[in-house]
């Protein structure tokens, strides 16, 4: 438990409301934070099932059931830069959109994606969320072996997830779509105010955004050939005639007397 001021009254929540927070007003805001391209997206659905939450926010989308119901991906602005703006929604026209998105939305819980605890508040004040009731580190989440691949698919490929079915993607943004990849999600059993669900599979996205390109080893520049070098092809290389010296005369054999 984590105690964050609530956006909407400028104060931090009582001891009842920390302690019990199912009896505070409003939803629930669950907060998972690892840094980038440590596979928070890719766990995403898996969280949410787990917690019963409806509602994901990530890199500026805000999803529903697999269904991007609002906002701009971060990953198909071409720098990183406007990127991290989309991110943690710095535009005022994508702040109202989402805001009225939220207020027609019927949900309980919403997860909030962010490489840090600071992004995550940022993003709750400026969308007039309530106050944070659960952190969840991406380390409880995915184990060590899990973290450390998806480090290595980042940065040697370039790759990202979007917690969506690829025809969502392919849809809204098909400039970045590469891939699509299935997930099992383990079921989860009844628990107070929840439904019970059965394992199923889950579809997600990978895309590669402008901005984020896979390392390339870089290349030592070609040697030039060597002029006096034999050639490599195994052709003999003639030396070019020398022309015959004018002064030079040719010897003649006299005959004998």
């Amino acid at each position: 438990m984590v105690r964050v001021a609530d956006s909407r009254r400028g104060r931090s929540p009582g001891l009842l409301a920390r302690l019990l927070p199912w009896l505070q007003r409003g939803p629930q805001v669950y907060a998972l934070v690892g840094r980038s391209g440590t596979g928070k997206s890719y766990k995403a659905r898996a969280i949410a099932q787990r917690y019963g939450i409806e509602l994901i926010i990530d890199d500026g989308l805000i999803i529903r059931n697999g269904t991007i119901i609002a906002g701009r991906s971060a990953k198909r602005e071409k720098g990183i830069i406007s990127a991290v703006r989309t991110a943690v929604f710095a535009n005022p026209d994508q702040v109202a959109d989402a805001r009225r998105v939220l207020a027609a939305e019927r949900f309980r819980r919403i997860l909030v994606i962010g490489t840090s605890l600071k992004m995550v508040q940022r993003i709750v004040a400026t969308l007039e969320l309530p106050a944070i009731v659960r952190i969840i580190p991406i380390e409880q989440a995915a184990s060590r072996e899990e973290i450390a691949r998806a480090l290595r698919v980042r940065t040697e490929q370039g790759k990202h997830i979007i917690p969506v079915p690829s025809v969502e993607i392919k849809r809204s943004y098909p400039h970045i779509f590469f891939e699509s990849m299935k997930e099992l999600i383990a079921g989860t059993r009844r628990g107070f105010g929840r439904r019970p669900q059965d394992a199923h599979l889950v579809e997600k996205t990978v895309v590669r955004p402008p901005y984020s390109r896979p390392a390339r080893a870089k290349l030592k520049p070609a040697a030039k050939p060597d002029a006096a070098a034999a050639p490599t092809d195994g052709s003999a290389q003639l030396a070019p005639r020398a022309k015959p010296d004018a002064a030079e005369k040719p010897l003649v054999a006299r005959p004998e007397t």
